[in-house]
C-alpha cells in the first residue's frame, strides 16, 4: 500500500499589505509506502545442513516508509510588467540523509542486495511568460 498527499498555500491568504507575500506560495507533499516483502527466509536445512528451499510462511519486510517534500515559490513581473516569471524552490525527501536500502534477503535473513537511496535534493526552477 501507498498513498500521497499534496499542499499548497498561496500566502495572498493571509491578507497582508506586505507585497511580497502576495505573490509567494508554500507547499509541500508527504508520501507514504507501506512495508515491502523483499524475500523469504529459508526452510529448515537439510540433513548436509544446506539450506535449499525457501519457506513460503517466513516472508521477510523492509520497514514502512514516509518522505516529505517542500516547495516555495514567487512570481514576480519584469519590462514593465511586460514579462511575467516565477522561481520555485523544492526540496525533494527533506528529511532523508541518504542510505542504503536492502532490497533483497539470503535465507538467513541477511542482507542480499541494496539500491542508493539518494539523500535529500534541492532544485530551484524559473520559469518567463512572453
Amino acid at each position: 500500500w501507498r498513498w500521497n498527499a499534496l499542499a499548497n498555500y498561496n500566502l495572498a491568504g493571509l491578507g497582508s499589505d506586505r507585497h511580497w507575500l502576495n505573490n509567494t506560495s508554500i507547499g509541500g507533499a508527504l508520501r507514504w509506502e507501506d512495508r515491502a516483502a523483499i524475500g523469504f527466509l529459508g526452510a529448515a536445512p537439510d540433513a548436509d545442513g544446506v539450506i535449499r528451499t525457501l519457506d513460503k510462511n517466513k516472508p521477510a519486510y523492509d520497514q514502512a516508509r514516509t518522505y516529505v517534500d517542500l516547495n516555495a515559490s514567487y512570481r514576480f513581473k519584469l519590462f514593465s510588467d511586460r514579462i511575467s516569471g516565477r522561481l520555485q524552490l523544492n526540496v525533494r525527501n527533506a528529511f532523508e540523509g541518504g542510505r542504503l536500502q536492502t532490497v533483497s534477503v539470503n535465507p538467513d535473513g541477511s542482507p542480499a542486495n541494496f539500491r542508493i537511496i539518494d539523500p535529500r535534493q534541492f532544485i530551484l526552477t524559473a520559469s518567463f511568460d512572453l
